[in-house]
């Protein structure tokens, strides 16, 4: 499993229009790509936005980023943030669900 983040610093303003566009650009485009597992976006009153992206392998999620959509989502988006995006990466070490 790969799994990236991308944490968002949205104007309080605009957070609600944020979570539209990014539900509407990202999340629907990442339901019908290859290896996709599970995509979220929590978001806190303060102004935050945490994208985390769940993928079978790195390759799918290289692919998925290959699409432009987070170059659109910026096109968009990048006057209702106060800072640039900031990605990580992460390896799964432990998970459980019901």
């Amino acid at each position: 499993m790969h799994t990236a983040t991308m944490r968002y610093s949205v104007k309080k303003e605009h957070l609600e229009e944020f979570t539209t566009i990014w539900n509407e650009r990202v999340l629907k485009i990442a339901l019908d790509q290859p290896g996709f597992v599970r995509m979220q976006l929590l978001i806190r009153d303060e102004g935050e936005a945490l994208a985390m992206g769940t993928w079978t392998n790195a390759n799918h999620a290289a692919d998925f980023m290959a699409t432009g959509v987070f170059r659109d989502l910026m096109t968009e988006c990048q006057k209702m943030l106060t800072t640039a995006p900031q990605p990580t990466i992460w390896t799964l070490a432990g998970f459980a669900a019901r």
